[in-house]
């Protein structure tokens, strides 16, 4: 499949979901210079010379070897200090309508550019040093003119260029797309039966629903999975107190959230402020879920096998009632979510 193919399948599942308030003002057309443009942004992507320290890039925690993710529960961040949370892939970024897991941005342009000031990660001071940093260099004028018809670099083209490359490595295709598209063979007889459980008795589609075309297999909401939730008990007013210091003093939510782990076991309460959203996180998709782990947002849990045996037990204690599956069922579970992983670009 060519990579203007799988660009337009990334915008057609994109537009729908997210809207276009996050497409405005971005370049993505697949005419002439978008193979230039998604190569620019994999060279910004593996860029570790447009950080502070000249030692990180997008691709130190978002590793392309890895499904565009870590394979750590928590990366190491700028100065060498340990992160917060587990990094997300970006494989699957047209299923979102809020990014990272608080859902602190709802503009996937501006999330693209996040990491480079963020000081927890890249820590530049603003863009404008990012942008200079890029606009010094002849090589990267002349491929900005390549992509864009003129050297010129600002934020906008930076954030176009990044988004048309990880355009170009979403196949947005899985063994699962093409049985729902007909062809009964794609899936193995353990991952159908793995399919009715999850759409059936385990309730797995509540929150990682199976509509849509592609299926997002997320409901883009917040939900507490009792993960963290220990660390947070008889400190969740001092917690909250210095976290609202932070924010008059100016400092930026992204900041605290991943350096802090106390205040980023607050989760979405540290964005919306509402009681209930307090220790929630944002629904994951589960395509390309076998090739992430480990999983939650802190990285605790090590393996998929615990991950469904965790959520089974506390949808369970929130449901009111047991969720009883037998083994051989959670192992079916386990080879469906198989069935979910992006297939290579050239596989037919």
């Amino acid at each position: 499949m060519s990579r203007n193919v799988i660009i337009s399948i990334f915008l057609a599942v994109a537009l729908p979901l997210l809207g276009v308030r996050w497409l405005a003002g971005l370049n993505l057309d697949q005419g002439k210079g978008h193979q230039a443009k998604a190569d620019l942004g994999e060279t910004l992507f593996r860029d570790t010379t447009l950080s502070a320290n000249r030692t990180l890039a997008c691709s130190s925690c978002h590793d392309p070897s890895k499904a565009f993710a870590q394979d750590v529960a928590v990366p190491t961040v700028y100065g060498q200090r340990t992160g917060t949370r587990n990094v997300p892939s970006l494989l699957d970024l047209p299923h979102f309508t809020h990014f990272f897991w608080d859902g602190r941005e709802e503009r996937l342009d501006q999330a693209a550019v996040a990491a480079f000031t963020n000081q927890a990660e890249m820590a530049q001071p603003d863009m404008s040093v990012v942008i200079k940093a890029v606009s010094q260099r002849l090589d990267y004028r002349t491929r900005f003119k390549a992509a864009f018809g003129n050297e010129r670099v600002d934020q906008e083209r930076i954030s176009s260029a990044i988004l048309a490359y990880l355009a170009s490595v979403t196949t947005g295709r899985s063994r699962y797309d093409a049985f729902v598209a007909g062809n009964t063979t794609a899936m193995t007889i353990e991952e159908r039966r793995g399919l009715d459980v999850f759409r059936g008795k385990a309730e797995c589609s509540s929150c990682h629903p199976l509509n849509g075309a592609p299926a997002a297999f997320t409901d883009n909401r917040f939900h507490h999975s009792n993960v963290g939730m220990d660390q947070m008990a008889g400190q969740v007013g001092t917690t909250i107190e210095s976290f609202r210091t932070k924010r008059e003093q100016g400092v930026p939510v992204a900041e605290p959230v991943l350096s802090d782990k106390d205040i980023a076991a607050l989760g979405r309460f540290a964005i919306s402020g509402q009681g209930n959203d307090l220790a929630a996180y944002r629904t994951p998709t589960l395509r390309n879920v076998t090739r992430t782990p480990p999983y939650m947002h802190d990285g605790s849990v090590r393996s998929l096998e615990e991950a469904i045996q965790r959520e089974i037990y506390y949808r369970s204690l929130a449901r009111g009632r047991p969720i009883s599956l037998t083994a051989g069922e959670q192992n079916d579970l386990h080879a469906f979510l198989h069935a979910l992983e992006d297939l290579p670009n050239n596989a037919h």
